[in-house]
């Protein structure tokens, strides 16, 4: 994932379709995307939701709540695309990289770099690469996307990555979350690609895969800090599970 420089445009970006989203109940499932075309911004999307949102004075409050942040951004006309009443299939498999460090989203390739220069986005791809804005720039996952639409799934990747015991070395590691025949399993590789078989059995023995908690402490948050200030990391994804024992 991108560790992305709160001033960056796929940022704003990324900012805006969460703040889009949030005018939507929770309980409604949405996937929101702006692109960021220079001159003018496309909000593109679906959703459950039925009732239009007036996008005009959703921009102009986005603009007003974050305009330290936008700076010389100029969010002037935005194009409603969004497609309302919509049946969105729900998703089956989902797939995330954590890495062992203070917000395992990130490597610590990309958190030391971000550090030292924080105007700047990362990316890692087994090399650090640099991210400057392009002439286009879209949102991208999970901002934007409801708990139901993967993002509660990612979430809960990451508080079973942070209960691994200190014992248990791992620096990187692939999840992959099933829903099958509404039994939840999941795939833990390494970066060669090979099942980790001890970690995954030891993940299916002890986690009951039931979210609801989780669920409600997400509703309880700031969506936004995970964009204005990208590095930390909510306390209660670490929350540690007492008989999480590796053998």
């Amino acid at each position: 994932m991108i560790l992305k420089s709160p001033s960056s445009k796929i940022s704003i970006t990324n900012l805006f379709s969460d703040f889009i989203l949030s005018k939507i109940p929770m309980d409604e499932q949405s996937i929101i995307q702006v692109i960021d075309c220079l001159n003018f911004y496309v909000v593109k999307g679906y959703t459950t939701y039925n009732e239009p949102l007036n996008l005009s004075e959703i921009k102009d409050e986005f603009i007003s709540k974050f305009e330290e942040q936008l700076k010389d951004t100029k969010l002037t006309h935005t194009i409603d695309l969004i497609e309302y009443d919509s049946k969105l299939p729900s998703q089956k498999s989902f797939t995330f990289a954590f890495h062992n460090t203070k917000n395992c989203s990130y490597n610590h390739t990309q958190i030391k770099s971000f550090e030292e220069n924080n105007t700047l986005s990362y990316d890692y791809q087994y090399y650090l690469k640099e991210i400057e804005d392009n002439s286009i720039n879209c949102s991208e996952f999970p901002h934007g996307y409801s708990l139901g639409q993967g993002r509660l799934h990612y979430y809960y990747g990451k508080h079973i990555f942070y209960n691994i015991p200190p014992s248990y070395p791992v620096n990187t590691l692939v999840f992959t979350l099933l829903n099958e025949e509404n039994e939840d399993l999941i795939l833990i590789k390494n970066t060669s690609g090979k099942i980790d078989e001890v970690l995954t059995s030891a993940v299916l023995d002890v986690f009951d895969f039931d979210m609801s908690w989780l669920e409600q402490e997400l509703k309880k948050v700031d969506w936004y800090i995970e964009l204005t200030d990208p590095l930390l990391e909510y306390n209660f994804l670490k929350k540690k599970v007492d008989d999480f024992i590796i053998f």
